[in-house]
């Protein structure tokens, strides 16, 4: 295979951030096989998401393009058919596209979508089938296609719904063997399609998508109990006493006032376990590239699309805040032959994903795209690494306050209001956050705001927005977030109503 059309294996976890790995600092945590991947790849120290939620975050990464631009301010929207997507831009440029594992990006013809490419309000488009030649899906649980009908399987299934989806901190032990679990069928999925169901006289583009280590909390056995709990650190305290009104909201709605510190251990404890599963599933993978000669001809990139907080502020899972624990994202890239490995301390943000991976496959960039190639940086070439990342969350509205609270759940494992980043009006409240490798700003449209001190305060504890003695870093930062909006002002699709030839306009004898 030509070196210019490497197969691409695209690796991605569902709400893991970058401190739960011992390459990112994490004192306990070890992943072998990731840490192979890192070896012989970049891992990137600073790459973020561009929305602390699946679905914005993972349509902005598929499309190059900021959640604001393309109009997914939630985790309730998908990509719109008009969109121009990653695996179509490689389907359309001769890869083979598969997908193996969780989706919630694009659309599946399950859903109305009144923006359908033809215009006809109501159609229920597929796009997921049209930019994808093989695909076979996993969702939370263990239901995987292919495996849907064993009894086991659905066992497994079953156990997590009961006793860890419904409420904030429900964990454990699912009962079923590893074997019948979800990220280990998508390991098998993702070597069945390696070994049979690719088409070899084509260079293949593979999004291997675990929904793990995601709620629910849980894990088969040898992994329940690889971490013991009391070995497990938990992050700072934060009281919120200085912060958004929202993140006390959420502190309350998650039941973290009512959480011991033994529960948050054992709840780290199974996250961790599910993220060794998965490191398991990545090693079985990459041990079957190497089997079938294909390492050399396949660049890999392994990240997650956003953080879970797992207790740090108070907080737990995901929500509408910028916090590191929710946005800083895991992101190593392995490209032999082109790229030497080590460690890279620019700023990377998800939506740069898209147009490195096809300056990389050779294929032409779409106009539109917003994202920032770095596969120079990767060749060792010139490169002008961002000044800053920028971060988007939130739907328009008022967010809830504590009065307005009228049931909440009485202790951790309460499953009568479900988990409240579940919740639409969780996500009531825009916002947008700039960060430098020195300060983040946190900007709400209500008129609230944070800013922090990154290198003096690297856990973010101390609200520094109200001080008068840190005006000229606000001022500063709200003027790259301003030239920020007007660089990503939408320039795709252009303005077809007029035709103006200015050459031939005042052309002149």
């Amino acid at each position: 295979m030509s070196n210019n059309r490497p197969n691409i294996v695209l690796i991605q976890t569902d709400q893991q951030s970058a401190e739960t790995l011992g390459l990112y600092g994490n004192a306990i945590v070890r992943t072998p096989h990731l840490q192979a991947l890192a070896e012989r790849g970049v891992v990137f120290e600073h790459a973020y998401c561009n929305y602390p939620a699946c679905s914005p975050s993972r349509s902005s990464m598929m499309t190059g393009r900021y959640a604001s631009t393309i109009r997914c301010h939630a985790n309730h929207m998908l990509i719109n058919p008009t969109e121009t997507t990653l695996p179509q831009v490689l389907k359309e440029s001769g890869y083979q596209t598969a997908l193996i594992g969780k989706n919630h990006a694009f659309m599946d013809g399950t859903r109305v979508n009144e923006y359908a490419a033809s215009g006809e309000e109501g159609k229920k488009a597929d796009t997921l089938r049209s930019v994808f030649d093989y695909v076979r899906e996993g969702t939370h649980g263990h239901l995987v296609d292919g495996y849907r009908d064993d009894p086991e399987v659905k066992a497994a299934h079953q156990w997590a719904v009961d006793h860890c989806w419904k409420s904030p901190l429900g964990h454990g032990t699912n009962p079923a063997p590893y074997e019948k679990c979800s990220t280990y069928l998508l390991g098998e999925t993702a070597l069945e399609y390696l070994e049979h169901a690719r088409d070899r006289e084509r260079p293949f583009f593979l999004w291997l998508s675990f929904p793990d280590p995601h709620t629910p909390y849980q894990a088969p056995e040898p992994y329940a109990s690889l971490y013991k709990p009391e070995d497990v650190p938990l992050p700072p305290k934060d009281d919120l006493s200085t912060k958004p009104e929202r993140q006390r909201v959420a502190h309350m709605m998650d039941a973290m006032d009512r959480a011991d510190d033994q529960t948050l251990r054992k709840v780290r404890a199974i996250h961790y376990g599910m993220i060794n599963f998965v490191d398991d599933a990545i090693g079985r993978v990459t041990a079957k590239l190497d089997e079938l000669g294909l390492t050399e001809d396949t660049l890999i990139l392994f990240t997650s699309d956003h953080g879970d907080s797992m207790g740090a502020h108070g907080l737990i899972q995901k929500h509408n805040m910028f916090y590191d624990s929710f946005t800083q994202v895991p992101l190593i890239v392995s490209w032999p032959g082109k790229a030497a490995a080590g460690r890279c301390g620019h700023l990377i943000e998800l939506v740069d994903l898209m147009p490195t991976i096809l300056e990389a496959a050779g294929c032409r960039v779409p106009g539109g795209v917003q994202g920032k190639s770095f596969a120079s940086y990767m060749r060792g070439e010139d490169y002008a690494p961002r000044e800053y990342a920028v971060i988007e969350s939130g739907e328009a509205g008022e967010p809830i306050g504590l009065s307005e609270i009228s049931a909440r759940p009485e202790h951790p494992y309460d499953e009568s209001c479900f988990v409240w980043c579940a919740w639409r009006e969780a996500w009531l409240g825009k916002g947008k956050s700039i960060r430098t490798l020195e300060w983040k700003l946190n900007l709400y449209e209500n008129g609230e705001g944070e800013l922090y001190d990154l290198a003096g305060d690297p856990d973010e504890l101390v609200n520094l927005y109200g001080d008068a003695r840190y005006q000229d870093v606000i001022a500063s930062l709200e003027r790259k977030l301003l030239q920020w909006f007007m660089r990503k002002e939408d320039a795709s699709p252009a303005n077809s109503t007029v035709n103006l030839n200015y050459r031939e306009k005042y052309k002149t004898s």
